[in-house]
């Protein structure tokens, strides 16, 4: 197992996001993110999981799995990215590759999705990424995460 596997393979909670323009960062798509939790974990195996959601999300009035009006549908759409699949580490390049099977953004089925890895201890783990669209602009973006112990996972 390559050292970056090593080091990656456990449950990571949302610590900080930022999105940035030429003038400087921006809210990410959620919103702050003092408003969003998250979770990210690798598993030995292979498999990955990544759940960014606001923490304050709006319940339906009709609390059924299948309820909710069509606008209730489209908040709760517009506050969760959520991905899982499969992963990859690259100690040459510092990166993770995202293997995307799932995704409630759909364009990110059957893509790779490529982090940069950035240690400021084992517990601490920024991923940066390439920019991307949002907002009508390409931007870049990272999120960082700390690590879960068992009992908080």
């Amino acid at each position: 197992m390559t050292r970056l596997r090593t080091r990656l393979i456990g449950s990571w909670q949302l610590a900080d996001w930022k999105v940035f323009t030429t003038n400087g960062p921006i809210d990410p798509p959620l919103g702050p993110a003092e408003r969003c939790t998250g979770l990210l974990i690798y598993t030995a195996e292979g498999t990955m999981s990544a759940h960014l959601t606001l923490t304050d999300r709006v319940r339906f009035a009709d609390a059924s799995l299948d309820g909710g009006s069509v606008e209730e549908k489209a908040g709760a759409y517009s506050s969760i990215i959520s991905y899982a699949g499969t992963w990859d580490a690259d100690d040459a390049t510092g990166r993770v590759i995202h293997h995307v099977r799932m995704a409630t953004f759909p364009n990110f089925v059957g893509t790779d999705l490529e982090r940069l890895c950035v240690f400021d201890s084992d517990d601490t783990l920024k991923l940066d990424t390439p920019p991307m669209a949002m907002g009508g602009e390409t931007r870049p973006s990272y999120i960082l995460w700390r690590r879960l112990s068992g009992r908080d996972a």
